[in-house]
């Protein structure tokens, strides 16, 4: 697999990317032994890049994607890509509203997010 820069950020991603979107909805309704079998097919065939959100299925795809790499031991080796939703506070300071944002609650548009497995892939300040 092809693995290209992320724009500017200094990341390495693969040309391709798995989404865990509610559209397909494996990430959100499909059993775990298919989550499993279809991250492991991906890793296989070198994707790095994960992409998910918080509105994927209420969290689901955050929690069941989480829990797939964790199981598969491939947090080193993949960037996760995941959203977040800013309001007027968080255009005034974008940095800290997106930090705030990975724990449940720290802001608003947290409030009813799944935990989060942000212990695997924190940014560093």
């Amino acid at each position: 697999m092809d693995q290209r820069l992320l724009g500017s950020t200094g990341l390495t991603v693969s040309a391709l990317g798995y989404g865990a979107g509610n559209v397909g909805g494996l990430m959100v309704r499909g059993t775990h032994e298919l989550q499993v079998a279809a991250v492991k097919r991906a890793l296989d065939a070198g994707v790095t890049y994960f992409d998910t959100a918080p509105l994927y299925g209420n969290g689901l795809s955050e929690e069941h994607l989480g829990g797939v790499l964790t199981e598969l031991g491939a947090w080193d080796g993949i960037v996760l890509g995941t959203k977040v939703r800013f309001d007027e506070a968080g255009l005034r300071d974008p940095a800290v509203f997106v930090r705030k944002s990975l724990v449940p609650g720290a802001c608003p548009s947290t409030e009813h997010a799944a935990p989060r497995r942000t212990e695997h892939r924190a940014p560093s300040t």
